[in-house]
């Protein structure tokens, strides 16, 4: 599953080009504060929306990044993020003086001006900040509350009744549902030891709602089980048992099992049929899913990938650019998701049927 966010997309590619923030920033004339605050998702250094967009522009153009697909993921992103409305991250960036009136135009000019000269001061006293960009860096770093972006989550079911062996590495998470809750498991760290068997690592727990990090020691042969009854799971809805059987310098192999459904749980009506909907990207798109009130996927997918989403009661969808998405839902026929470059948002949800106390039917928000 592909997780990178705009500024981890803009680092790697300026580190795959070994290029120094300075560097970039004498070739494109765009000030070291901007960047960092680019790769760092620091978008509040920014003077306004349009400043974001347009250096955000800009750092891809040079970076032959695909600027399309990266705007339309930052638009994506900053919808649920920020304060600012949703037409002014939905309709086109402006590119130009043209379409402004006379006294907007004014106005940018000279908040332009005002940006050159801090510019200017800035490089004055650059040769006096080289630990800027160390310093910045580190701050973003101490956010706890995120995961962490140099990984990828792979998605795999745990079946109600059985054991499944999770591999994680270095590089690479796993997120799984829980009761309709989405779920990531990471490794923090891990150290060998001369005897294997005691060998140790700090795993990462997170319910993608909450955005809290849960992290517990184990070695190989502990079993550790992670409940509501601890803080910061408060809002798990089952226990999850996780049996450590491997551990090496940079992986560790679990066996996850879930418990029976927590008590007071309503159980589905005779008939009653979950919300099923899978989601054909044509081209690479920004994708958030909510299922049941619970927070899943946010981020750009790429193209050729397939998304499986249920939910019991009530899904929630949006994506970056309908015309890049098809859809089956519910074993309806495949259809467009909406319309070449323009946000969609889907909601579906479950309502009783009308002639029968034990039937459901499945409605579009809107119909």
């Amino acid at each position: 599953m592909d997780r990178k966010r705009v500024g981890q997309i803009l680092k790697e590619a300026r580190e795959a080009k070994k290029l120094a923030v300075r560097d970039v920033a004498k070739e494109t004339k765009i000030s070291v504060k901007f960047i960092l605050a680019l790769e760092n998702e620091d978008y509040a250094q920014f003077p306004g929306e349009t400043f974001a967009l347009g250096f955000l522009r800009n750092y891809s153009d040079y970076l032959k990044t695909d600027t399309g697909a990266l705007i339309n993921l930052y638009k994506g992103e900053k919808i649920e993020e920020s304060q600012v409305p949703l037409e002014e991250l939905t309709k086109p960036t402006i590119a130009g003086f043209g379409s402004f009136d006379k006294f907007r135009a004014i106005t940018v000019l000279g908040t332009l001006a005002v940006l050159f000269s801090v510019y200017l001061i800035f490089k004055a006293f650059e040769g006096n900040d080289s630990s800027f960009e160390d310093e910045h860096s580190s701050e973003v770093s101490k956010e706890k509350t995120e995961l962490p972006r140099d990984l990828t989550f792979v998605s795999q079911s745990v079946p109600e009744n059985t054991s499944v062996p999770f591999i994680l590495t270095s590089e690479r998470g796993v997120s799984f549902s829980v009761s309709n809750q989405q779920c990531n498991i990471f490794i923090k760290s891990a150290k060998e030891n001369s005897d294997p068997s005691q060998n140790k690592a700090v795993i990462g727990f997170n319910i993608a709602s909450d955005r809290k990090i849960y992290s517990f020691e184990t070695k190989v042969g502990d079993e550790t089980v992670l409940t509501n009854s601890i803080p910061e799971l408060s809002t798990l809805r089952r226990d999850i048992r996780i049996l450590t059987q491997a551990i090496t310098g940079k992986s560790a192999k679990l066996l996850i099992t879930l418990s029976e459904e927590k008590a007071g749980t309503v159980k589905k009506p005779v008939g009653d049929v979950p919300i099923q909907v899978a989601l054909y990207f044509l081209k690479s798109s920004y994708l958030e899913y909510i299922l049941d009130g619970q927070m899943g996927e946010r981020g750009l997918v790429a193209a050729g990938e397939v998304r499986q989403l249920e939910a019991k009661d009530r899904l929630e969808i949006k994506v970056g650019d309908g015309g890049a998405v098809e859809m089956v839902q519910n074993g309806k026929d495949k259809v467009r998701l909406g319309k070449p470059g323009k946000l969609v948002k889907k909601v579906y949800y479950k309502a009783p049927s009308l002639y029968d106390s034990t039937q459901y039917t499945i409605k579009e928000l809107g119909e």
